[in-house]
């Protein structure tokens, strides 16, 4: 196990400028920005020899689940580093992984940024697809906080 990555993964997360949270020795949630969904938290973990990156999407869709996960799947074929999968309850994760040999910040910046695009790319079809959104509703992601109770 490499007892050195954490403090290397720590380091590079500063370096990149991401808004993170340490979770515990070997974990943090990092959240990402993304046009139509809104910040969507990814949790990463140091594993014995890689570096986990899983982000909660969406919840299982309403209706229509098979045309819902045969676009994910089939968007599985697409992707790079990122794949789509399900929990037990249908809920919709991205996963990711990556070698903790030779991880810098470049890497866990293209990662993130690969998961904004991929999530903006899919996400709007998934919950049309999957749940029932009224005609002409417009995807944008939800107010933060302080523009919510009126300050800037």
């Amino acid at each position: 196990m490499d007892d050195a990555a954490p403090a290397r993964i720590s380091a590079h997360l500063e370096e990149i400028g991401a808004d993170t949270e340490r979770r515990g020795d070997r974990e943090w949630v990092v959240q990402v920005p993304c046009t139509k969904r809104g910040a969507i938290g990814v949790l990463l973990q140091a594993r014995e020899r890689t570096l986990l990156l899983r982000a909660f999407v969406v919840r299982g869709p309403d209706r229509a689940h098979a045309d819902v996960y045969a676009r994910l799947l089939h968007k599985n074929l697409a992707i790079r580093d990122w794949r789509f999968g399900i929990d037990g309850h249908g809920d919709i994760y991205a996963v990711a992984d990556t070698p903790l040999d030779g991880l810098d910040g470049d890497r866990i910046d293209g990662l993130l940024g690969a998961l904004s695009t991929l999530v903006d790319e899919t996400f709007e079809s998934i919950v049309r697809m999957g749940f029932d959104v009224p005609e002409g509703i417009e995807f944008r992601p939800p107010p933060r906080m302080d523009e919510a109770a009126g300050r800037t």
